[in-house]
């Protein structure tokens, strides 16, 4: 195993860690800086990085299979195309990162701050990975494939769910409030758990094929005019 710590992108013995690739066994970089790193490409899979800052860093069709992140800050950073199979994220501030076209399949993102992040068209050979806890605010989920998966405790205020898939996934204790959820595929997706805000006239288009809940369908009702007595 290797452990470092305290350093940053530019140290001899980081580069050597990096440039070694998975075959190097565990590598563990602890409060280690790689803002604005140049790591595209690279091969991390299988690394820890704890209370680390990779803000603004280029991780473009990186190997990140496997690492575990807890902590610290990838806010800005470039994921567009990355593998991300079975990586794990806790608590950390992704904000306004790019995952376009990165492979999630069994990711999880627990308690962290996706605020901004841009999530479309993600995928997924196995669609198991969660943002469970997560802040996923003003976050574009556009052509996100979602279907079949649980969310609980996501706050997806003024997210973009345009187009996105979300057949057959279960809300629990979810946000929605001024989602965009125009064309988005909510066959069979149960919201019963879910916060939808202040309804307009065009709820029942958006909700279309949606589970809700009775009080849920009374808000409807009311955002077209109609009054539910019974």
């Amino acid at each position: 195993m290797t452990v470092l710590e305290d350093r940053d992108a530019a140290d001899p013995e980081v580069l050597c860690a990096i440039a070694a690739g998975g075959q190097a066994g565990e590598r563990v970089f602890r409060r280690c800086t790689f803002d604005e790193a140049d790591l595209a490409d690279v091969d991390l899979s299988g690394a820890v990085f704890e209370q680390c800052s990779l803000a603004g860093a280029r991780l473009g069709g990186a190997d990140l299979d496997g690492v575990h992140v807890v902590g610290g800050s990838f806010a800005r950073a470039d994921l567009t195309g990355a593998e991300l199979s079975e990586s794990r994220f806790t608590d950390v501030d992704l904000s306004q990162a790019r995952f376009t076209g990165a492979l999630l399949g069994e990711a999880r993102f627990d308690g962290c701050r996706l605020v901004g992040a841009d999530l479309t068209s993600l995928r997924g050979v196995v669609l198991t990975f969660s943002f469970d806890g997560s802040n996923l605010q003003l976050a574009s989920l556009q052509d996100a494939t979602l279907k079949g998966l649980r969310l609980t405790g996501v706050d997806l205020s003024d997210a973009d769910l345009r187009g996105a898939d979300l057949r057959d996934t279960v809300l629990v204790n979810c946000v929605l409030r001024g989602t965009d959820l125009s064309h988005t595929r909510l066959d069979r997706a149960d919201l019963r758990g879910a916060d939808l805000g202040e309804l307009t006239a065009d709820a029942p288009r958006d909700l279309a094929g949606a589970i809700i809940s009775p009080s849920q369908a009374a808000d409807v009702c009311g955002a077209l005019g109609l009054t539910v007595i019974g």
